[in-house]
């Protein structure tokens, strides 16, 4: 008898150290969730895979055609009828090109991750493509004009042989060659409508490639515009039919639920996720946001990128990172209404130097009046009809 009881200890010492918890902190003890302590924070892949970025080159072998049948056969969404927007002023704008500076401050934790790649937005989906080292990108978003630059790009990447080359063809003299890149590689549906819009946001985007590589510069971070392995690396990505432009809503109902079935299929991990500031969007999340999120094939610690507008402080934004399984917990939480409860530990901005952070708190460690107070909250924002 007295080894059995011996046996017991661990149990009730355990048990007791729960119901201690939930006496004094008001939170449960779920032994099902992943703690911290047993999960490598994002900053120690960082921390493990130094070096210059863009060392090692990938070699793309060609998609089997089932594979691509599979990966460019999933649906896309409608097109929405607004574009929202953090602000009441801001609904309706269209972001071809972004404003966040600080990107480079993601390439640390995105460094040679390799797979898929899913992101929101324009330029941004190159720069750290690169820096990924992705094996297929699915190039996103809910604005169809952002969906057709994409193929600007697609045709002036295919036309380009090295990175002076292809800013080349965004410049004032290289417009001309631009537009019969365009007419060589963009379907000859599509061409009329390209043309018109590279004629619209060329300088824009032409600005932004340029504030890109003198960033990175400065940063002390090679990019894909200055760096001939990362660049020839996304020239390949586009060449081998290896990326897809698609118009997808984060919170539709097709889009990347057919991601997730088409990167099931074919074995592809989504090893960055990138959401700029979209959740910031909503006030509540929409049901269907959770259900793509976590339906997503994400290994537990592949990397999830956000943005958090601080404008008001540096004209830029806070810069978010956050494993996958972190992000699924907190999505699991009905108390979890948006993107700050779960970011509830970030620090104060500051107006000089990066704003990074990572999420490393789970559900279990969030204060009770934390939980109580987003109760409310959703309830009430639920009751005006947010987060359907």
């Amino acid at each position: 008898m007295q080894p059995r009881t011996r046996a017991r200890w661990p149990r009730i010492l355990g048990a007791v150290k729960c119901l201690l918890a939930i006496a004094t902190l008001g939170v449960a003890c779920h032994p099902a969730v992943p703690r911290l302590e047993q999960r490598e924070p994002l900053a120690q892949h960082a921390a493990a895979h130094t070096g210059t970025p863009g060392d090692d080159a990938v070699v793309l072998e060609p998609l089997p055609d089932a594979d691509r049948r599979r990966l460019f056969g999933s649906p896309a969404d409608d097109v929405p009828a607004e574009l929202g927007g953090v602000t009441q002023d801001a609904k309706g704008r269209h972001y071809l090109t972004s404003n966040e500076h600080a990107l480079h401050a993601f390439e640390p934790t995105v460094r040679g991750r390799g797979g898929g790649y899913l992101g929101v937005g324009s330029d941004q989906a190159y720069l750290l493509m690169g820096w990924a080292r992705s094996s297929f990108g699915w190039l996103v978003d809910y604005d169809p004009e952002v969906v057709q630059l994409h193929g600007i790009y697609r045709a002036l990447l295919l036309e380009a042989e090295d990175p002076e080359a292809f800013l080349a063809l965004w410049s004032r003299e290289g417009r001309h060659d631009a537009h019969a890149a365009i007419d060589t590689h963009a379907p000859s549906g599509d061409r009329v409508e390209l043309r018109a819009l590279y004629r619209r946001q060329r300088a824009a985007v032409a600005a932004r490639l340029a504030e890109t590589v003198q960033h990175t510069r400065d940063a002390g971070v090679p990019c894909w515009l200055t760096d001939v392995a990362q660049f020839d690396h996304v020239r390949a990505l586009v060449r081998g039919g290896r990326t897809r432009a698609m118009l997808v809503d984060l919170a539709g109902e097709r889009g990347l639920a057919g991601i997730s079935e088409a990167a099931t299929a074919t074995g592809m991990s989504i090893e960055v996720l990138y959401l700029s500031n979209a959740e910031e969007y909503w006030r509540l999340y929409p049901k269907n946001f959770r259900r793509n999120l976590a339906g997503l094939p994400m290994a537990d610690g592949a990397a999830v990128l956000r943005t958090l507008l601080i404008w008001h402080v540096n004209r830029d934004y806070r810069y978010v990172v956050q494993r996958a399984d972190n992000l699924r917990a907190w999505l699991a939480q009905r108390w979890v209404g948006n993107v700050y409860h779960l970011s509830y530990q970030r620090p104060e901005p500051e107006p000089e130097g990066l704003n990074l952070f990572e999420i490393t708190a789970w559900p279990d460690d969030a204060p009770s009046a934390l939980r109580a107070a987003a109760s409310r909250k959703i309830r009430e924002l639920a009751a005006l009809g947010y987060g359907r």
